[in-house]
């Protein structure tokens, strides 16, 4: 690997406005090629929040070495239109694009203006690689390839709402740990609204309504999760299936791509080898150098994706696309080949060695209901690859010789006397089977490079076919494949049990399966949260060391692509991305309800499985709290305001204005329970709504008063859907989160309260003590050199110039970081005051004081971190020298009430009371 980033210095000012701010880069690995000039296929890498332009490394390096080293030397790979891919870095500086949704906007404006720029690259360049006039012209690019990590796939679904867009310009989107359903950290308002704009445009953007500027329908994209291990990024934000067709998209966990089978942080995605190289073959499977698109049309691109991302065994959806092609083998005469026939019903079994040019003939049973077998499958640690020497084929009877029986041919073994040997028509199936990771007595480990291949097909689908043909033309050394048609109704159980019941007892079973197949399933429907996670115990007692493989198990659900494989089962973990909160159930094709474990066992071994799972209560309280972080930011705020309502109406009454604390006490005495019960009415109304509903203000309090007009306003401004309240919470086992939650946030204010409250008394102390005690507190009470005049003077001085700071360079954030530190200052002065001032002040007032401005910091403070991030991001640009200001963070009315409040409770008068 030898990187070499070319900036393209001619995308200036003239290109775009942002030229001063971002950059764009071509990566070379120049081990393959020293071009400076896009030659191949244009795409475009987009790095995530505070990303680097130089991750695109490893999938660019990685592609480049697939098509330099192999598809190149395959013979008639130009002719297929494969070239290779140019691939396009943003450098955005590292900026904060999670935190800011006007930076999120400007990246997508920029990228934009690039994908334009790099599609004016190409004619030039196509022109002078044209050096013989006799062959045909390649069409000029119309548009790029995009690579999405993180936030930077949201930057691109971003880039199709935007003004600049050219309609056609993207047709390919592939996204890494990129949460498309929810924003990571939505303490700006700005990103809300986006991501509801872009969701909402992408949910209309495939109807066949929308006009072409707003056309999606030649767009496809994959969303590939990192799961459990992506502790940054909830991997069930990364689900499309409410945004995309399945015709057009799919999301998968890097758990269930054959040959990865891990699951990833949210910076290894980027660079794990085992999933890079999935991905350059995905990417080098779907170009095509002879279109203007650059890419097979979506259908093949499609077809492409779910080969090589999916295992194969998840539930067909019903698309045209997805009908497998099964290939034309041959006549297959067996007077030349050695031949065995096996009875109907019959297992083939094989381990060990096998000789060149041998077959075996399995008769197809006939369709239900002369028959219950009504599956086959098949398990090999053989490649079922082209050229590979194993085929499985399926084949019809072409000689007239052989005995008819019930129109259809029952050969066995004793027919082998018959002097016609059979000529069989077959078709090949083997591109159909599956690889799955090898389990063996050695393997304790999912993370290794060998793999089985297995092959499941359903009678019903045989057609006419009479046989199905294991036919080896090489030898076989060392290996072994198992081959069985078995009723599969009679290996599949249900689990119909309650949560209350799973949650007690567990479930445990003494014997699974009942009757002994190469492939049994289970279902347990009540296990479909992504909150909860459980350990599950398997033991297989008896003919362990007589075993041709391992017991390895796949655990999966329907709703997505997410698969999970446990090679050598023992002792593992259960948990799954299913139903998750403010995510609204989708009913996709052939979805069913809950976890589906499919166990492969060595069937000749007739020993069953013993199985217990049970929750994993530490387990479940971290995947909750991971889920919820958010939490501790949002609902001590009410907590905080909850306790201010109690002191404000204790004051009222004619008492002192008690403490925090005291407060706080008052709240949950009096409020507290009342609270948590309106709370978890709230809570239990939301997860039992099936449908999704939005309310405004004029639908909770009619306003008989307002005109038709301004109720129609208002209703627009205030409307909110209920499942984005509280916690999101769609499944009514967890009604009791939001009100738990808040009994947490009880003890993070209380935390709050008492740092806040110690670090004031410390620095009072250190004040005081410094400026000697009587002093300072004649000074802070008197403050004789300034009139109240000037007081007022410079007040409005300071404030006039913090408003046209905020009007014209700083965002109001910055003014209001400045107006919290102006109210810690009053705290400690009030503080002083109130502890070591003189006799003749009014000690009752000057604590009512300190009291009331205590409260107001701890207010304060809970704001904070809707409004440091945006702060980071404007530092962070000063810092790139990007001076622009924030076009949608310069509004004085969003900080005049604060820093008018917070001037009026500094000028040392105490709060009055309300009569009313």
């Amino acid at each position: 690997m030898y990187p070499s980033y070319i900036k393209q210095h001619g995308f200036d000012s003239e290109q775009t406005r942002f030229s001063g701010k971002y950059g764009l880069y071509l990566y070379r690995d120049t081990k393959y090629d020293r071009n400076d000039q896009p030659t191949g296929i244009p795409a475009l890498f987009i790095p995530g929040n505070a990303g680097s332009y130089k991750q695109v490394r490893s999938i660019a390096s990685e592609t480049s070495e697939l098509y330099y080293d192999t598809i190149l030397k395959e013979f008639g790979s130009q002719n297929s239109g494969v070239r290779p891919i140019d691939f396009f870095t943003v450098d955005f500086n590292e900026e904060f694009s999670a935190l800011h949704g006007h930076s999120l906007l400007e990246q997508a404006e920029y990228l934009n203006d690039a994908i334009r720029y790099i599609l004016s690259l190409y004619p030039a360049a196509r022109k002078n690689q044209q050096a013989d006039p006799s062959t045909q012209p390649l069409p000029d690019p119309t548009a790029v390839i995009i690579i999405g990590h993180s936030m930077g796939g949201v930057v691109a679904r971003t880039l199709f709402t935007m003004p600049n867009y050219q309609p056609g310009s993207i047709n390919t989107i592939l996204t890494m740990a990129t949460p498309h359903i929810l924003p990571p950290a939505p303490f700006d308002w700005q990103i809300s609204k986006i991501y509801t704009d872009i969701n909402d445009f992408w949910r209309n953007g495939y109807s066949q309504s929308v006009t072409l500027q707003n056309s999606l329908a030649d767009v496809t994209l994959i969303s590939i999760a990192g799961g459990n291990l992506d502790t940054v990024v909830c991997s069930d934000s990364a689900n499309i299936n409410t945004l995309v067709p399945a015709s057009h998209g799919f999301t998968v966990f890097t758990t269930s791509i054959p040959n990865v089978w891990t699951s990833m942080d949210h910076q290894c995605i980027l660079w794990c080898n085992q999933l890079v190289k999935v991905v350059a073959k995905s990417l080098l499977g779907i170009v095509d150098i002879r279109r203007a698109g650059q890419t097979e049309p979506s259908q093949k691109r499609m077809t492409v994706f779910r080969k090589i991302f999916l295992t194969g065994l998840e539930d067909p959806v019903d698309l045209d696309f997805n009908i497998p092609k099964r290939d034309p083998f041959g006549i297959i005469n067996f007077g030349k080949v050695s031949y065995q026939f096996l009875d109907m019903g019959q297992r083939l079994v094989i381990n060990g060695s096998v000789s060149a040019a041998k077959a075996y003939l399995m008769p197809i049973p006939p369709p239900a209901p002369h028959s219950t077998l009504n599956t086959f499958s098949f398990l090999t640690d053989q490649p079922l690859l082209k050229g590979s020497g194993l085929d499985i084929l399926l084949c019809d009877v072409m000689t007239k010789e052989i005995p008819e029986h019930n129109n259809k041919i029952d050969l066995s073994v004793n027919d082998l006397t018959l002097p016609t040997a059979p000529r069989l028509s077959c078709y090949s199936v083997s591109n159909e089977a599956s690889l799955v990771p090898a389990s063996r007595s050695d393997i304790k480990s999912i993370i290794h490079d060998k793999s089985f291949s297995f092959l499941k097909l359903k009678v019903k689908e045989l057609g006419d076919y009479q046989y199905i043909a294991v036919v080896f033309s090489k030898e076989l050394v060392n290996g072994f494949l198992i081959g069985e048609f078995f009723d599969e109704r009679i290996t599949l159980a249900d689990i119909n049990t309650s949560m209350k019941d799973l949650l007690i007892d567990g479930i445990h079973i003494d014997a699974f399966p009942e009757h002994m197949a190469l492939l049994s399933m289970l279902r347990i429907p009540v296990i479909d949260s992504s909150l909860l996670t459980y350990k599950m115990s398997i033991r297989r007692t008896g003919c362990v060391d007589q075993q041709i493989f391992a017991p390895f198990l796949r655990q999966s659900i329907s709703t997505m692509y997410e698969s999970k494989f446990i090679v050598n089962v023992d002792d593992s973990d259960l948990n799954i991305h299913g139903q998750a909160p403010f995510v609204t159930p989708v009913s996709a094709p052939n979805s069913r309800r809950g976890l589906e474990l499919q166990f492969w066992m060595d069937p000749t071994c007739s020993a069953p499985l013993s199985l217990d799972i049970e929750l994993d209560l530490y387990g479940s309280l971290g995947k909750i709290v991971m889920r919820f972080q958010m939490v501790a930011a949002a609902f001590p705020f009410i907590i905080v305001v909850m306790t201010l309502r109690a002191q404000l109406r204790e004051y009222d009454r004619g008492g002192p204005f008690v403490s925090f604390g005291h407060g706080l006490a008052l709240f949950i005495r009096q409020t507290f329970l009342k609270f948590l019960v309106i709370v978890s009415m709230l809570s239990i109304y939301q997860s039992i709504t099936k449908a999704s509903k939005t309310y405004s203000l004029v639908d909770l309090f009619p306003m008989d008063y307002a005109p038709g007009d301004m109720q129609k306003v208002i209703k627009a401004k205030s409307s909110f859907n209920v499942n984005d309240t509280l916690l999101g919470n769609q499944d009514p086992f967890f009604w009791f989160l939001p009100p738990m939650f808040f009994i947490m946030s009880v003890g993070i204010t209380t935390l709050c309260w008492f740092i806040l409250s110690g670090i004031v008394r410390i620095l009072t102390f250190a004040v005081v003590f410094i400026n000697r005690r009587a002093k300072c507190v004649i000074r802070l009470v008197n403050r004789p050199s300034e009139t109240k005049a000037s007081i007022l003077l410079r007040r409005a001085v300071t404030t006039i110039i913090l408003f046209i700071l905020v009007a014209s360079f700083v965002p109001y954030q910055f003014a209001y970081i400045v107006a919290f530190f102006v109210h810690f200052v009053s705290c400690v002065r009030s503080l002083a005051v109130a502890s070591y001032g003189h006799k003749s002040l009014n000690t009752q007032e000057s604590w009512d004081r300190y009291h009331y401005l205590q409260s107001i910091l701890v207010l304060l403070f809970m704001l904070l971190p809707l409004n440091l991030p945006v702060l980071m991001v404007w530092i962070r640009n000063m810092s790139v020298h990007w001076f622009a200001p924030f076009s949608w963070d310069h509004s004085i009315m969003a900080i005049a009430p604060v820093i008018f409040y917070v001037e009026i409770i500094t000028s040392g008068k105490m709060l009055p009371r309300s009569t009313g």
